[in-house]
């Protein structure tokens, strides 16, 4: 038994609040890159302040080509999804990525307690930039294993409503 809320709405009014909700998504995603593509000067200028006398460098961030192929990449998914239930999730994580992104404007230029480690290199624990790339690569991954479960679903639906009756009636006992 499922309990859900369905509304009474026919397949076209469904069909166009999933391309609504489809399409906020990749909105929130592409507000989301363009914040991260802004702060990261914002990032590099509390850490240049700091350090560059001791000769460190903050890097010089992602370039708008990357940015562009990762709304290229999570745009995929979230278009060709068929079921209500992972363009909601895609929706609910898209929305959650923008919030992230939004708390970049307020982290971004926070003061590294460190110009680099025993190692020799940096590891940026203040700006939240480095978080929200592995967060956004792990929406990435979640958003495609859930276009597989979504497709593979719909595919044994489409198939066994295909060979089911032929199934059913070569199973058919005669006395």
């Amino acid at each position: 038994m499922t309990v859900g809320l369905s509304l009474p709405m026919s397949s076209a009014m469904r069909r166009h609040v999933q391309l609504v909700c489809k399409l906020t998504s990749i909105g929130a995603y592409g507000l989301s890159l363009a914040i991260f593509h802004n702060v990261q000067p914002i990032a590099a200028k509390a850490y240049n302040d700091l350090c560059q006398s001791q000769g460190m460098t903050f890097g010089d961030g992602e370039p708008v080509n990357i940015l562009v192929v990762a709304i290229i990449v999570i745009t995929v998914p979230l278009l060709i999804a068929r079921s209500n239930a992972v363009v909601t999730t895609n929706l609910t994580l898209a929305l959650g990525t923008a919030l992230g992104a939004v708390g970049l404007r307020y982290t971004a230029g926070d003061t590294p307690y460190e110009c680099f480690t025993t190692g020799g290199t940096y590891e940026d624990h203040t700006s939240g930039l480095e978080g929200f790339e592995f967060w956004f690569i792990f929406v990435v991954v979640v958003s495609c294993i859930l276009l597989l479960i979504d497709w593979t679903v719909w595919a044994l639906k489409k198939a066994i409503a295909k060979w089911w009756p032929m199934i059913k009636a070569a199973n058919v006992k005669v006395d």
